[in-house]
């Protein structure tokens, strides 16, 4: 006769006692408390940085334009966004991919910005470069710096 094996049960051996369920949920209310300070702080800042990666992406749209349509390209601000102007700062607004029908490409993040607004060329080079700030409301500030090569950077 082949013997088996028996299986045994333990009655209320599964699950979670109630003083277990508790330090559990104190030491996750702990760690809530160190943490929500710190992310509170830290969205403002990745809100400003996403603005600035924004600009950085539009600044690098208007250079391959510039490239591809051989003239100058104006970056400028403009309502909702800004605007990328051919030939000159106040030539016609380019249409085209990401932008409306007036030729603004809208901003996501609510941010403001100050500086110099660059102009590329049609060698893909800057020739008005420098350094524009993006603000958040919160007082953060990430800065975008176009260098006279045309290399758009981000910190």
């Amino acid at each position: 006769m082949a013997q088996g094996r028996t299986r045994q049960r333990h009655l209320g051996s599964a699950g979670f006692s109630l003083p277990e369920m508790l330090t559990g949920m104190s030491a996750l209310g702990i760690l809530a408390t160190i943490a929500l300070p710190t992310a509170w702080t830290m969205l403002p800042a990745s809100t400003a940085r996403g603005g600035a990666r924004e600009i950085q992406a539009a600044f690098n749209q208007a250079r391959m334009i510039s490239i591809q349509t051989r003239q100058n390209v104006c970056v400028q601000a403009a309502e909702g966004g800004l605007q990328l102007r051919q030939g000159t700062c106040t030539g016609t607004a380019w249409v085209g991919q990401d932008t409306n029908n007036a030729g603004v490409i809208t901003l996501s993040n609510e941010v403001v910005s100050s500086g110099a607004w660059p102009v590329f060329t049609p060698f893909g080079t800057a020739s008005t470069s420098g350094v524009l700030t993006v603000y958040h409301a919160s007082g953060s500030s990430v800065t975008v710096t176009v260098k006279p090569s045309g290399q758009v950077t981000v910190p």
